[in-house]
């Protein structure tokens, strides 16, 4: 019993110092695509990372400064709101060198898809799909000055 606390422990231990990686804060910055539409800006709730879209000519209507309505947001209470700061990418964890498990919202058909981010250097490559990794798309953001 003892041997199996032990090893308990030191599980959650190497646990709690992988989400604890200094290096997984290295997404904690405002990232343009590489297209110039948008900026993102990713936060972090406890060892959790999230990014707002804090710009985008897609979400805004024709007039170029009024941004659009969420009208295909699944929820029918969100789907009056503005496409302004909201949330794009929700859950990511940080494990093995990149950021895993998020969802990506996708305000053109209200759906939510995987999503997986590496960095290097000052370029982010986002990896979206549904299923599988390798039937999906990479989306390359550089480092916002």
């Amino acid at each position: 019993m003892k041997s199996l606390l032990l090893l308990l422990s030191l599980f959650s231990g190497i646990a709690a110092f992988a989400q604890d990686d200094p290096k997984a804060d290295r997404i904690l910055h405002i990232w343009e695509m590489d297209t110039k539409e948008s900026k993102i800006s990713f936060l972090k709730s406890g060892n959790v990372y999230h990014a707002q879209m804090i710009y985008g000519t897609r979400q805004l209507e024709a007039d170029g400064k009024t941004y659009k309505k969420d009208i295909h947001n699944p929820d029918p209470a969100l789907r009056s709101r503005t496409l302004s700061n909201y949330t794009l990418i929700s859950g990511l964890t940080y494990e093995d060198g990149k950021w895993t498990n998020g969802k990506i919202y996708n305000y053109e058909d209200g759906n939510s898809y995987n999503v997986t981010i590496t960095i290097e250097g000052k370029t982010l490559f986002m990896r979206v799909y549904k299923g599988v990794p390798v039937l999906g798309k990479t989306i390359k953001w550089t480092l916002s000055e």
